[in-house]
């Protein structure tokens, strides 16, 4: 059956010299990528960048400098965000005011004044051996001197605890100082929060980070992007010389020789990437020392027993299964670069396995999961291209929910008993549940081994890859070209051997990257160490399958001296560490400063003065030291035995959260002893959340808007345009469609608190109270000292009818010493606390807590002082450093607000929060007859952001307390430049 796709197929990104193909194309979605963005729709210009790149052997190290310009007459705060190549790790992040002084910005004046600020007239040209290429300084310390004569005070992040890093960024911009935070915001994109923005002015911003060269047969392989709409690009690229190894590069152009290294520079090249190929690398391996000590890293591919073994006699559990059950993820982050890929590698997994494969399924996933149809059917070329004519049809957006993908294959709905499962996904679980071993424990109620696909774009969470294939006896594979997709499609056949150990001779603390249990033929393993390499090195792996037990020694071919190995094995002992932050978190923590690595556990941030650290308890610490002492494996080995039956455990998970926020900056919990012994009462499916699945009633591209069709086609979805989407599905199909089209942006925005709390609101609104409750976890996950997202929890999960797990959040509400800025918070959580505890049933409450609730509910209304009342009207906004006023006008024309908080009637306000998020109160206990207008003032924004929308969620309670209680809830949108919003009229009759 021949068919015209709707998705172009997907293709090669050209050809390496000599023709043979490389790595994918890439749509314009590229590494290097960046946006500094001053609200939702407003972008600065971008006037060049300057790329240096260094490769040593599979090891490259990148330095980015981006000029924007800000061309208005106000000072703003800014998110510049920046895509970077799969799996690199950021070590450096600085910013500041360019001495650049433009009149009328234009790319050729600005070249021309960034040369003359890098070549001051009075100073001799350099001479050849000086140019800049071969005295490119990559190290912080020397990054900043390279660069003091052209900035205006600059200043450099440094590596800091993730929520320490947060608060004190948060706090600093409060204060009107200089502050930036960079964040890991999902795989492949990291966010940086950067004040202040000077305006007409030309600012820097300057990223360094390290990656690993894409491993393409005995070839390595990086690539340069050259993001489009950049008016002036320069790149400069050395690459260490290697005995043996031959380095191409295009576009061609002329190499700089030098014993230690080849230089090559590139002005405004033509194109969209640098592509340099170290071709017949095979096994390299770089040494390196630091203060600690010698560290190693190497790459190598294990010639296992019985490779060429064709999987005949490799049948059973541990082989290849009759049945395959495909994982296909349509979220906005296949679009359409992946999805090209997925289709492609399905046909191949389906036609080049006919005589293993019998039976296939598919499951469809975004935020909803679907079967493609509700058994598994024949594998014949009919049915695959049944198969591909149906993807054409579906629309790729939404974010991605791994959790519900998984419990879609254990819902019994298709037998899985004899099938693989193969998940073509990046993995990064951008909705509901993100922990590993939380998913992994989903995925095992299958009991299907599972296998991934690596696919080198950017974005991959290879880490989530290895993770679930490692728990479920599967494997990921490299499938990042053309050449790749035969092998990958047959290498599941294999009978794999299991890794019992892994060493180096005169090398301690070996480590596996993603520590792999099994191994399959033709896998690369990243082997990383403490110790230096002898001539003659090889990595020797202990391999069992089933009673045979094989040592295979892999020799290294080349070793290269190189400072960057110091940090390829931080990254990989950091990334192994916060695996396990239950148990390891203050190691991973002194790992990720030592060897600056920024990740779950740690963030860089940039404050004005060494005075502004110490103020938040930031301040040197011996990690040399620790690192010294320690060893990560035994890390590990220690985790494991501690965590064993916590981890996944989502009980456990709270409790170990519990603790650490008795001792974080601006949270203090001091919880009381009846609750903590709640807790322990209470049993861990107390504290599992799964969301009611959704289920979309259109899952094409028809109801997308030719402009949303667009942005989803740049992974670049606005918010106005992606809300007006919503707003038209949620009329024509329903809720469940509307949430998947808002979903988008968290996708792209995978670490944007306001966005989180705004579709959580939505989600409240329509009734989907689960899916708000994850995204209100991820704020709090991230800004855990905001009281009002525990508050939004606690109300989401009463409605999900988690009456145990709402109960506890209510209680996490009231036990933080929370900033004054709040206002009466407290008092507003307890009035919807009693609510709660009184229309909550004995049987919905565990028996723990029946108890306590008894006890809580009398206390409640002690300190609430008020039984019942006639009007109770509550409003809460999404934005931080916003003053939303509530406004009441009753029947008399008497104005209940800030500046006149009690009225005639009784009326009463409680304290105005003037910085952000509320909430704020409006209590009538005996309220006169007539017609009430409730309005919310918007009084003030904060002054450094632009265009970010403020949404005010409205609670409105008449007869409080009362059997005839009633409850009416409206979000309210409000609008720039518009001080009064109507939320609506209540009339009140007796």
């Amino acid at each position: 059956m021949a068919y015209e796709s709707a998705y172009p197929a997907a293709e090669q990104d050209g050809a390496a010299a000599g023709g043979e193909s490389t790595t994918w194309k890439r749509s314009k979605i590229v590494p290097h990528t960046s946006r500094l963005k001053v609200g939702d729709e407003r972008t600065l210009d971008i006037l060049g960048m300057e790329t240096q790149v260094r490769i040593d052997g599979f090891r490259a190290r990148v330095l980015i400098d981006y000029y924007f310009h800000n061309p208005d007459d106000r000072q703003y705060e800014g998110t510049f965000k920046v895509r970077l190549p799969n799996e690199a790790s950021p070590y450096f992040l600085a910013f500041g005011q360019s001495k650049t002084e433009l009149e009328a910005v234009t790319p050729k004046k600005f070249k021309q004044a960034k040369l003359d600020d890098a070549n001051p007239a009075d100073e001799a040209k350099p001479a050849d051996h000086e140019k800049p290429t071969h005295k490119t300084a990559f190290e912080p310390n020397a990054i900043m001197a390279a660069r003091q004569a052209s900035w205006i005070e600059p200043k450099e992040a440094r590596i800091v605890p993730k929520e320490q890093a947060a608060y004190a960024y948060g706090e600093t911009v409060r204060r009107r100082v200089d502050p930036a935070l960079m964040e890991w915001a999902g795989p492949g994109m990291f966010s940086a929060r950067i004040f202040p923005i000077a305006p007409n002015k030309v600012h820097r911003v300057v990223i360094g980070y390290d990656a690993n060269l894409t491993a393409i047969g005995d070839d390595y392989e990086f690539t340069v992007p050259l993001p489009e709409g950049v008016p002036s690009t320069e790149v400069h690229v050395a690459v260490a010389s290697i005995d043996g190894v031959t380095t191409k590069v295009q576009p061609e152009v002329a190499a700089d020789e030098a014993s230690e290294a080849s230089y090559y520079s590139f002005s405004n090249p033509d194109g969209r990437q640098i592509r340099i190929r170290l071709e017949g690398a095979g096994a390299t391996a770089l040494t390196g020392s630091d203060q600690v000590g010698d560290y190693f890293a190497a790459q190598v591919t294990p010639q296992l027993p019985d490779a060429s073994d064709d999987g005949a006699k490799n049948e059973g559990a541990a082989g290849a299964k009759p049945d395959a059950v495909f994982l296909v993820d349509t979220s906005l982050t296949a679009n359409p670069d992946r999805f090209n890929v997925w289709r492609k590698l399905m046909r191949a997994i389906l036609e080049n396995n006919r005589g293993k494969v019998e039976r296939f399924g598919v499951v469809f996933f975004n935020v909803e999961s679907f079967w493609w149809r509700p058994e598994l059917v024949a594998n014949t070329s009919e049915n695959v291209d049944a198969l591909m004519e149906f993807t054409d049809t579906l629309a790729l957006e939404g974010a991605t929910d791994l959790g519900q993908a998984f419990d879609r294959l254990a819902s019994g709905q298709v037998d899985m008993s004899r099938a693989d499962v193969f998940l073509m996904s990046d993995a990064s679980a951008t909705w509901g549940t993100s922990d590993p071993y939380a998913l992994s424990g989903r995925l095992a109620k299958v009991g299907s081994s599972l296998f991934a696909y690596r696919t080198g774009m950017t974005g991959d969470d290879t880490s989530m890859m290895e993770h679930l294939a490692r728990e479920t006896g599967g494997a990921v594979f490299s499938v990042v070209g053309e050449s790749e997709v035969a092998a990958a499609s047959t290498a599941h056949t294999a009978k794999p051997w299991t890794i019992r150990n892994v060493s180096v001779d005169g090398a301690k603390d070996v480590l596996l990257a993603g520590r792999p249990k099994t191994i399959f033929p033709g896998q690369r393993l990243t082997v990383v160490g403490r110790g230096g390499l002898a001539g003659g090195a090889k990595v020797d792996l202990e391999l069992a399958r089933g009673e045979e037990v094989e040592t295979v020694g892999v020799p290294v071919e080349h070793v290269l001296s190189s400072s960057l190995t110091a940090r390829a094995y931080g990254q990989v002992a950091v990334g192994q560490l916060e695996e396990f932050l239950g148990s390891t978190r203050p190691f991973a923590e002194a790992y990720a400063r030592q060897y600056r690595v920024p990740g779950k556990s740690s963030s860089l941030l940039m404050l004005e003065s060494e005075e502004d650290y110490k103020a938040y308890g930031i301040e040197p610490k011996a990690d040399a030291a620790t690192v010294r002492g320690s060893t990560v494996r035994n890390q590990v080995v220690n985790a494991l035995d501690a965590l064993a039956s916590k981890l996944g455990d989502p009980k456990a998970a709270f409790t170990d959260w519990l603790s650490r926020a008795s001792q974080m900056q601006g949270v203090g919990l001091a919880p009381s002893k009846s609750f903590l012994s709640l807790l322990e009462e209470l049993p861990a499916e107390s504290f599992d959340v799964v969301a009611k699945p959704l289920t979309c009633r259109n899952r094409s591209w028809e109801p997308v808007s030719k402009e949303l069709r667009e942005e989803l086609g740049e992974q670049e979805p606005s918010y106005d345009t992606v809300v007006a989407d919503a707003k038209r599905r949620l009329e024509k199909y329903g809720s469940d469609d509307a949430l998947k089209a808002l979903s988008s942006l968290v996708e792209a925005n995978p670490a944007d608190g306001v966005l989180a709390r705004d579709i959580g609101y939505s989600a409240t609104e329509w009734g989907h109270h689960g899916q708000a409750y994850h995204l209100f976890r991820r704020v709090a996950d991230a800004r855990p000292w905001e009281p009002q997202t525990y508050h939004a929890m606690a109300l989401a999960l009463a409605k999900a009818e988690r009456a145990n797990l709402a109960l506890v959040y209510f209680e996490v509400a009231l036990s933080g010493k929370w900033h004054g800025r709040f206002g009466s918070f407290d008092e507003i959580v307890r009035l919807d606390y009693l609510r709660f505890l009184r229309k909550t049933s004995d049987e919905e409450l565990h028996e723990a807590a029946r108890t306590f609730a008894k006890t809580r509910r009398a206390k409640l209304a002690d300190e609430l002082g008020i039984d019942a009342a006639d009007m109770v009207v509550v409003i809460a906004w999404n934005t931080d450093r916003t003053d939303i006023d509530l406004h009441v006008t009753e029947p008399s024309g008497e104005v209940c607000y800030y500046g006149h908080p009690k009225t005639d009637s009784g009326g009463r306000l409680t304290r105005d929060v003037t910085q952000g998020y509320g909430p704020e109160m409006f209590v009538l206990e005996d309220a006169p007859r007539g017609d009430y207008r409730v309005r919310a003032k918007y009084y003030a924004t904060d002054r450094n952001r632009a265009g970010t929308r403020t949404k005010v969620q409205a609670t409105i309670y008449r007869n409080w307390g009362k059997p005839t209680e009633k409850v009416i809830r409206k979000t309210v949108t409000l609008e720039d430049g518009k001080e009064m919003h109507d939320i609506m009229n209540v009339d009140v009759k007796k």
